[in-house]
């Protein structure tokens, strides 16, 4: 009956142990990276463009300002990653305003400016491929998608014939809309990390997205408890 008593309680002390070693890993976010843009090529400003992490906005620029203007505080370094990505996706506006302005005469006159609204994403799957898309449409309806991984082109609305036969017969623009959605995008990924929104508690200054050493710590976190757990069932027993 002592042993027996002696045996129930080594029990219990593994389970303390258990309870004071384990340390959950911390969730992971699902990063996803977009950015939306208009383009008004008579406009002031002529472009505006959004960043979002995971769904929530964290950084609004304009085509022309030396200013972006972060809306939330994200873990990485804003100014050297703004600075490539702004590069960058400023030419890809650019380009689309040429492109507006050579089908402008092809395009119903409108009451207000001509404006093309578009948005590029990329988004890293369960299985850690990334999935990049683009959207473009006329005057605030989105009409046309770019699978940018397939080279697939969807109409999503009559507008959206216009702009596919003008963006998908431009070999140059093409190749620009795969290198800075599946390429660019993708590097951008890796540098930010989850923003504010996403944490359970407000109160936490930001967020890290686990590296492969944290995405590893369940797996070698667990064995030193159970060598811990069967020495001490070993000698209890």
């Amino acid at each position: 009956v002592e042993m027996e008593g002696y045996g129930s309680e080594g029990v219990s002390l593994v389970f303390l142990l258990l309870l004071l070693l384990w340390e959950p890993a911390a969730p992971s976010c699902a990063p996803s990276l977009g950015y939306t843009f208009t383009v008004t090529p008579n406009g002031q400003p002529w472009c505006e463009i959004q960043g979002q992490v995971n769904g929530n906005t964290f950084l609004h620029y304009t085509c022309g300002g030396n200013k972006v203007r972060l809306i939330s505080v994200l873990e990485m370094n804003a100014t050297q990653a703004w600075s490539e990505q702004r590069d960058a996706l400023q030419y890809v506006v650019e380009e689309l305003k040429k492109t507006l302005l050579d089908i402008k005469a092809e395009i119903p006159a409108t009451s207000g400016p001509l404006s093309l609204q578009g948005s590029m994403m990329c988004e890293q799957e369960s299985n850690g491929h990334t999935t990049a898309s683009c959207e473009f449409g006329l005057d605030g309806q989105i009409s046309l998608r770019f699978d940018t991984k397939t080279g697939h082109w969807t109409v999503l609305h009559g507008e959206g014939i216009l702009l596919k036969q003008t963006l998908a017969s431009d070999r140059a623009m093409i190749d620009l809309l795969v290198r800075t959605s599946a390429g660019d995008c993708r590097k951008w990924l890796q540098q930010i990390l989850c923003p504010l929104s996403t944490q359970a508690a407000p109160t936490t200054a930001t967020a890290t997205v686990p590296s492969k050493a944290t995405t590893n710590t369940p797996i070698t976190s667990v064995l030193p408890v159970i060598l811990i757990c069967a020495i001490i069932v070993g000698i209890l027993g």
